[in-house]
């Protein structure tokens, strides 16, 4: 509007300068110039202005009046179309910088999701890589035959920590994957919080004794029931408990208590170490974070336990919190779970049918057993496992090769890893995958377990006569 009030300032302070073309020229200037500085409301003020003054014109010179009203007429359709034209310019300008915008976001972002996947990566290679040192270290000095007993004691004590450890990671990584993609699922049912806490307690203690690091165990004698899944359980003590004491200083202390509260499940795991960094908590259960990532921290780990118990605690319907202790010296982990009365538990134990059948644990006696496994090495170690136990052992490496045995019928089977599953081949010969044992397997479990499946299979075929 400023620009029109110029115009017609300047026409009324140089007459003879400018004639009607002229200053409708510059009128059509001045909407064009409020249209691209000032925006749509602006250029049609100014057009309405211009008009507006226009009309006061024509009435000071009446022989001029049907000219100056078509001028009028023009300056206006030309304003309207000034500004449309400008309006939409603007508008894909703004456009244009918006999807500038996102673009340069998204860019950074993925430089800085190359930059994680980079880091982790390393952090990946560098943590499987340190155990392994350690187990080809020790198998050199074993093979030397130099060791005294307590020290050969030793060193195979730490290759099977460290093999144990490994396996761990890599376990991590698979859960975290299945976690993930929604394929992370609980075989629920009544249990007690308290054996899940003790099984997790033994299954630490080596490594808190090569730490000297003290387990203090609270567990009521009465059961701490809830619905879960018994393995996930103990999964969730065992990471909470692992993380306590690695971050803990040698001869420091770890406590793990289990109570009720109210109508919740509570299990508690307090360590002494450095604390928690404030401005981490709010991230400490995102997935592959951690509070030091680089190479040359303290303390190891890919930074995907406590996301993954955060998921596990989450699918038993509970919550977990990390907070630092009140006195600074340390950091507390609380797991909190729906409690359920122990009437349940009692109830699930009646229905419950021992399937032991005629094998014991520790034998296979005429037992026919088929073993399909491509990798030479892991075929030749569980037909040895399995012919110690007394089973008869024939191994296969692929699915054709099992299908050309003699075995006859349909079978039952155990999976060592969940892979057997997709391949159709394998269909032809298996009735049904019973149970998933995840590598590497503990001999001491999959003979149990074969000896369930088998007593289970027996069972059900004389249940059939």
């Amino acid at each position: 509007m400023a620009a029109v009030s110029v115009v017609f300032v300047t026409d009324a302070v140089a007459v003879a300068a400018l004639d009607d073309v002229g200053r409708f020229l510059l009128l059509g200037t001045a909407v064009l110039a409020s249209a691209w500085f000032a925006g749509t409301g602006p250029a049609l003020a100014a057009t309405i202005l211009g008009a507006a003054l226009g009309w006061v014109g024509i009435s000071r010179e009446p022989p001029t009046t049907t000219a100056v009203a078509t001028h009028l007429a023009l300056f206006v359709v030309q304003g309207l179309l000034l500004t449309a034209v400008v309006s939409e310019l603007r508008s894909a300008r703004r456009s244009a910088e918006r999807q500038t915008r996102i673009a340069q976001a998204a860019r950074r972002d993925g430089e800085a999701a190359n930059r994680m996947k980079d880091e982790f990566l390393a952090t990946v290679s560098h943590e499987l890589r340190t155990p392994l040192n350690a187990v080809l270290g020790w198998v050199h000095l074993l093979r030397t035959g130099k060791l005294d007993r307590d020290m050969s004691t030793r060193g195979l004590e730490t290759i099977e920590r460290n093999v144990r450890l490994q396996a761990q990671l890599t376990g991590d990584l698979l859960e975290v994957s299945k976690a993930l993609t929604g394929e992370l699922h609980l075989e629920s049912q009544p249990t007690t919080l308290g054996e899940a806490a003790r099984q997790a307690v033994s299954a630490v203690e080596p490594a808190a004794r090569a730490k000297n690091v003290s387990l203090e165990v609270a567990i009521p004698e009465a059961a701490v029931v809830v619905l879960g899944d018994p393995v996930r359980l103990r999964q969730i003590v065992w990471h909470l408990l692992s993380n306590a004491i690695k971050f803990t200083e040698r001869g420091g202390a770890v406590t793990l208590l289990v109570s009720v509260e109210g109508n919740e499940a509570v299990v508690k795991v307090t360590d002494s170490g450095p604390g928690i960094d404030p401005s981490f908590l709010p991230r400490i259960f995102d997935h592959f974070t951690q509070a030091d990532a680089s190479l040359t921290r303290v303390s190891g780990g890919l930074g995907v336990g406590l996301a993954l118990v955060r998921q596990l605690v989450q699918l038993h319907g509970g919550s977990i919190e990390a907070r630092n202790r009140a006195d600074g010296a340390g950091a507390v982990f609380a797991v909190r779970l729906p409690a359920q009365p122990s009437t349940l538990l009692a109830s699930e134990s009646r229905r419950q049918v021992s399937t032991a059948g005629p094998f014991a644990a520790d034998s296979l006696q005429g037992l026919r057993v088929l073993v399909v496994d491509h990798d030479v090495e892991a075929r030749e170690l569980l037909r040895t496992i399995l012919l110690q136990r007394g089973a008869e052992v024939q191994t296969a490496g692929s699915a054709a090769d099992a299908l050309d045995s003699d075995r006859g019928g349909r079978i039952p089977a155990l999976a060592l890893t969940t892979l057997g599953r997709s391949d159709p081949r394998l269909g032809q010969l298996i009735a049904e995958v019973h149970r998933d044992l995840p590598k590497p397997v503990e001999p001491v479990l999959l003979i149990a377990e074969i000896a369930r499946l088998a007593a289970h299979n027996r069972g059900r075929a004389r249940g059939v006569k």
